[in-house]
């Protein structure tokens, strides 16, 4: 039987079973509505209507989102993790909620803006509270865990959507996270009280400001370039250079820095912020084009659009999973060189393909590899950076890890299509004089209404165009590899210890 002394000792343990669980749960509200809501949009625009808000209903998610991490993440090392990321999942709550009462788009639209406040400071502080509960080999097996739960989630959203339209009505993708959010939430607020350590409490207002205007500015004109004006896209982009400018010049001067300024010198941290954004720049722009290929030059459905982009997101999630021993074994550098690696692979596969036509089989096993890679390297990059950082920065530097490598995905996918539209817009105006509307290619039961002699160069047209996109790709995978071998390769020199991470728990 066990003393009460003995009790006393293994409760910070038992309580961080508790936490780790909550925190699996709220992840999982995180990432399933990504992507869930995404099969469930054409009955909704068919019962509320007004089409042309269609792209908003997910830019606007990704926007409030995107922009709210560095400062949720700054938060979190000013008030505490468990304050922000309560109210964090409040927050999202209250936003999905709302979306199910919407009765028109504009609703819609706000309520989608709620629920992106709120999703943008649930996985960077959960990902915080794993750095501070855990040692660095405990954190790898978990991180492994956490991937494998988030890339799950991922993959089964469209489907879980498309079933609940059809049996509870669209309104119902909206509450079916929840319960895991509540669930979540009563474990946090029951088992997780966190300790916390003596820091600053001067929030960089001014910084963060500028931070959050230009990354907004910068995800407007990048996801909407298509849909508004150009000189509407201009100004943007204009307005976030001007407010990265004025960041840069702020920080320089602040005495707390929402991003301090030596902190990108540091071997373990800097490369590691720069990694993840390229590694953005290049992966994420596989969910747009590979789709774009899959349906316009190969002539296939939906469905096999979306089962060639699968393999990268198991995995993705898998290969996180067996790479959490090798990091602990190989060290941060060579597990993100390891994983870029792949990445250039795969991305070799997938332009072989475009340019030899190979077989679906070729390109999935691309895709796979490319999969493979993304495991071992953000995994690095984020537990590289959080064990060079002290408890008053982990909070900051984790959700700069996840803010780049977002920023770097809707950069990525805005500079690949001005390519794309650039290379292939003179021979696509060629074909509409002969009246072929290149949108028709998407479309795989009008194929059969396009004549050959006009079909097989219309495709041709987009694979020579995509050819080129995916070797940006590879070059930027290329780039990726010459960052991560500039990751600092050893553990701090006071990593925190499993007495520590008991004790901020006590």
């Amino acid at each position: 039987m066990k003393t009460p002394a003995a009790e006393t000792r293994n409760a910070p343990a038992l309580n961080r079973r508790y936490i780790t669980a909550a925190l699996m749960l709220v992840m999982v509200l995180a990432s399933l509505e990504s992507t869930v809501t995404s099969t469930a949009m054409p009955t909704i625009i068919g019962q509320l209507h007004g089409v042309e808000h269609y792209a908003w209903v997910a830019t606007i998610y990704l926007l409030a989102s995107t922009i709210v991490m560095p400062l949720y993440g700054r938060l979190s090392d000013i008030l505490g993790r468990k304050r922000v990321i309560v109210g964090a999942i409040c927050l999202f709550a209250a936003g999905s909620a709302a979306a199910s009462m919407a009765h028109s788009m504009p609703e819609l639209i706000a309520c989608r803006a709620i629920q992106g406040l709120g999703a943008g400071g649930i996985m960077p502080v959960a990902l915080t509270i794993l750095g501070d509960i855990f040692t660095l080999e405990e954190r790898a097996r978990v991180q492994g865990f956490f991937s494998a739960v988030w890339g799950t989630s991922s993959l089964a959203g469209p489907a879980l959507g498309a079933a609940l339209v059809k049996t509870l009505g669209w309104r119902s993708i909206f509450w079916v996270n929840l319960p895991f959010g509540f669930i979540g939430l009563g474990l946090l607020l029951w088992k997780y009280h966190g300790r916390e350590k003596p820091h600053s409490t001067v929030l960089d207002l001014p910084g963060t400001g500028a931070l959050a205007i230009g990354a907004t500015a910068l995800l407007a004109a990048l996801s909407l370039a298509s849909l508004i004006a150009t000189w509407i896209v201009g100004a943007l982009l204009l307005v976030a250079v001007v407010c990265l400018l004025a960041f840069i010049r702020i920080e320089r001067a602040s005495a707390n820095p929402i991003m301090p300024p030596g902190m990108m010198l540091q071997r373990a941290i800097g490369p590691a912020m720069i990694g993840s954004f390229i590694l953005g720049l290049g992966v994420f722009a596989v969910d747009t084009w590979v789709p774009f290929y899959v349906q316009g030059a190969r002539g296939g459905d939906a469905t096999a659009a979306a089962a060639a982009v699968t393999p990268v997101m198991l995995a993705w999630a898998l290969s996180s999973f067996l790479a959490a021993p090798l990091l602990i074994r190989w060290g941060f550098r060579k597990t993100a060189t390891v994983g870029s690696i792949l990445i250039c692979a795969g991305f070799v596969g997938l332009w072989l393909c475009g340019w030899l036509g190979l077989s679906s089989i070729y390109l999935t096993a691309s895709l796979a590899i490319t999969g493979c890679g993304c495991g071992p390297s953000s995994m690095a990059y984020l537990l590289g950076a959080q064990d060079a950082a002290t408890w008053q920065q982990r909070g900051i530097i984790t959700s700069l890890i996840t803010f780049f490598r977002s920023i770097g995905g809707a950069l990525g996918v805005g500079l690949l299509g001005a390519q794309l539209n650039l290379i292939m817009a003179p021979q696509l105006a060629d074909l509409k004089t002969r009246g072929l509307d290149p949108a028709d290619l998407m479309d795989p039961t009008l194929h059969k209404h396009i004549p050959p002699a006009l079909l097989k160069p219309a495709q041709d047209v987009l694979v020579h165009a995509l050819l080129y996109v995916f070797a940006t790709m590879l070059l930027f995978g290329l780039a990726q590899l010459i960052v991560s071998r500039l990751i600092c390769n050893k553990k701090h020199e006071k990593p925190i210890t499993r007495e520590e991470s008991l004790e901020s728990l006590a």
